[in-house]
């Protein structure tokens, strides 16, 4: 017999955090449950304000209905639902049949958003490995802010290397100014530059001029344009899974990745403590030798249901957030 459950929660959120230019003052989703017998697994839902498709209702009612069909054994066709359904049914399901690995290093890529000094803290870490990783969000403010802090962190710490991620805020020739005025040795210690400007066109021709490493992340979902996607100065995919489908879907995603000689990455939508501890252990089992971009709970006031190992934050339990749908027996 198939048993389901939906809960709804909200998270706030401790501080001061910007989506699309819109402040995020809490984080709202849904957990789904399912259980068969006497397996269970769990999945998040939260579409992500600015970035989804789907809006929080439509996503609402698209997992009702689709937790609804799976209780009667019906097809649930996941390639037809909103992403993060799509997403968190997939998940509950492989959970449930056991096909999500339990093991997660639950590594991730620190990430500066304008203070050096917060990073090099962390940086500094008894934690850290010998080849340690960052992520810097650029193109906020001038550029030579961003050089000037990029060239700080490289040269304070000598075996580091980062990863840049500038939102599409970037001119082209801002971009040009930025990447020249880094010097060589800066250069080669730059893992890749993600979505620089507005349009990928003038992205990729910037990457073909310039030699920089691209990644493209909101272009994998804007775009259809093969060419474009695979080219080959575009060496990297940041995979979102809640922007991006169901479980089969992001795999096929990191096959054809390996396939074409590019680095697949799995990236985070500021998902709850219990998606961040899922795509872990996903990033773990499909893409083990990248290390993924989890690093966005420290935003959250609570952890929800499942601990990320060595977090602070108090654990809200599922059972006792608002249950919006049950199966009837």
């Amino acid at each position: 017999m198939r048993q389901a459950r939906i809960y709804h929660y909200r998270l706030p959120i401790q501080s001061g955090v910007f989506v699309r230019d819109q402040r995020l003052a809490e984080r709202e989703g849904l957990v789904v449950e399912l259980s068969e017998g006497a397996r269970r697994g769990w999945g998040e839902v939260a579409p992500l304000p600015g970035f989804s498709q789907e809006s929080f209702a439509q996503a609402r009612h698209a997992l009702i209905a689709a937790t609804a069909a799976w209780c009667d054994h019906r097809h649930v066709a996941m390639t037809q639902l909103p992403p993060s359904v799509a997403w968190g049914v997939s998940v509950a399901q492989a959970e449930l049949d056991q096909k999500l690995p339990t093991e997660a290093t639950f590594a991730t890529v620190p990430v500066c958003t304008g203070d050096p000094d917060a990073l090099l803290q962390a940086l500094s870490g008894p934690s850290q490995t010998p080849s340690p990783q960052a992520k810097v969000k650029v193109g906020e403010y001038e550029v030579a802010r961003d050089r000037l802090m990029v060239t700080t962190l490289l040269e304070a710490i000598p075996t580091l290397t980062l990863r840049l991620d500038a939102n599409r805020r970037w001119r082209p020739e801002q971009l040009s100014q930025f990447w020249q005025g880094l010097s060589e040795a800066h250069q080669q210690r730059i893992s890749w530059i993600e979505e620089p400007c507005a349009d990928p066109l003038q992205s990729l021709r910037c990457a073909q001029q310039l030699g920089f490493p691209l990644a493209w992340d909101e272009t994998l979902r804007d775009h259809d344009d093969s060419e474009l996607i695979e080219s080959e100065y575009a060496s990297v995919w940041v995979l979102k899974p809640t922007l991006m489908g169901d479980l089969a879907s992001l795999t096929s995603w990191i096959d054809s990745a390996k396939t074409l000689g590019k680095q697949a990455v799995i990236s985070a939508a500021l998902e709850s403590s219990l998606g961040l501890t899922q795509l872990s252990r996903f990033a773990t089992w499909l893409t083990p030798d990248v290390v993924p971009g989890l690093d966005t709970l420290s935003i959250f006031a609570h952890q929800l249901d499942r601990t990320w190992p060595g977090a602070p934050q108090p654990l809200a339990p599922l059972h006792d957030q608002p249950l919006i749908w049950v199966n009837t027996l």
